[in-house]
C-alpha cells in the first residue's frame, strides 16, 4: 500500500503538476523592454534627452546581461496624463504578458503626477506582474525592498489625493466668502466682473422661498411643488426640485440657514 501511495503521488506529479508548472512558466522567458519620455514643452534636465535616456537603459541592460527587446518612447507636451501612445502600448503589452521586465531611467519617466503614477504602478506591477526597474532610484519591484517602495508610493498617493480634495474645497470656500466666481451663479445672483451681484427678479423669489420655509414651515418638496404649480421658472428655466429649494434655504450665500423650531430642520 505504501508503494501504491508513492506511485499515485508520482503519477500525479508527472501527469498534472509538471505540465501545469510548464504552463505557468510560459512567461519565464525574459522579455525586457525599456520606456523613455520627454516633455518638449519644458526645459530638459542636463543629460536627459531621449538619446541619453536610451543610452542609459542600454548600458544598464548590458551590465546586467539582459537582452533588450525594444525601447518604447513618448514625446509629449505634458507630464500629467496617461494619454500617451507609448505608455498605453507598454500597459497593453504588460497586460497581455509580453513584458516581464520594464526598465526606466527614473520613476518620473512613467508619469509625474503622484496618483497617476500609483495607477500605472498598480497596472504594471500588481496586476500584470511586471518587474519594474528604475535605474536612478535603484528600485527593482521584484525585490522585497522594491515592494516596500511600492507600498510607500501607494500611501503617499492616497495622502496626496486627500490633500488635493482639501485644498480644492478650501479654495472654493475662500472664493465664495469674498464673492468670487465659483461655477454657475446661484439662484438670485449673477456674475459681474467675477463678483456675485443680486439679480432683482430672482431675489424676490428667494425671499418667497425662505418665507415659506421659515414662516409657513413648508417642506422643501412642498415649496418646489408650489413654485412649479405657479409656473415660476428655476435658474435655467426648468422645474424646481427639492435639493434646489434646500440650497436656497441653507446656503450661507443667502443669509443664515433657516431654522425651524429652534433647530435646522432635517432634509425632506
Amino acid at each position: 500500500k505504501p508503494f501504491k501511495t508513492i506511485e499515485y503521488i508520482l503519477i500525479y506529479y508527472f501527469l498534472i503538476e509538471v505540465p501545469k508548472n510548464k504552463r505557468g512558466n510560459q512567461r519565464t522567458t525574459m522579455a525586457v523592454y525599456g520606456y523613455i519620455r520627454i516633455n518638449y514643452q519644458r526645459t530638459q534636465p542636463k543629460g536627459f534627452t531621449l538619446e541619453e535616456q536610451e543610452s542609459q537603459i542600454r548600458h544598464f541592460a548590458a551590465a546586467r546581461n539582459l537582452t533588450l527587446k525594444r525601447i518604447i518612447q513618448d514625446e509629449a507636451e505634458t507630464s500629467a496624463t496617461l494619454d500617451l501612445s507609448g505608455l498605453a502600448e507598454v500597459l497593453q503589452l504588460a497586460e497581455s504578458g509580453e513584458i516581464t521586465t520594464l526598465i526606466v531611467p527614473r520613476l518620473d519617466r512613467l508619469v509625474r503626477v503622484l496618483h497617476l503614477h500609483q495607477q500605472v504602478l498598480q497596472q504594471l506591477c500588481h496586476e500584470s506582474g511586471v518587474n519594474l526597474i528604475s535605474i536612478e532610484e535603484n528600485v527593482e519591484t521584484a525585490t522585497a525592498c522594491g515592494q516596500r517602495i511600492l507600498n510607500i508610493i501607494g500611501i503617499l498617493s492616497k495622502w496626496e489625493s486627500r490633500r488635493i480634495s482639501d485644498r480644492t474645497r478650501e479654495l472654493i470656500e475662500r472664493k465664495r466668502r469674498i464673492g468670487e466666481r465659483v461655477g454657475h451663479a446661484p439662484y438670485g445672483f449673477v456674475y459681474q466682473n467675477k463678483k456675485l451681484i443680486p439679480a432683482e427678479e430672482e431675489v424676490e423669489i428667494v425671499k418667497l422661498i425662505r418665507q415659506k420655509r421659515e414662516m409657513e414651515q413648508l417642506s422643501y418638496s412642498k415649496i418646489a411643488k408650489y413654485l412649479n404649480q405657479n409656473l415660476i421658472p428655476s435658474k435655467r428655466g426648468g422645474n424646481w426640485y427639492t435639493e434646489t429649494v434646500k440650497t436656497v434655504c441653507t446656503n450661507p450665500v443667502y443669509g443664515e440657514p433657516i431654522r425651524i423650531r429652534g433647530r435646522m430642520r432635517r432634509p425632506d
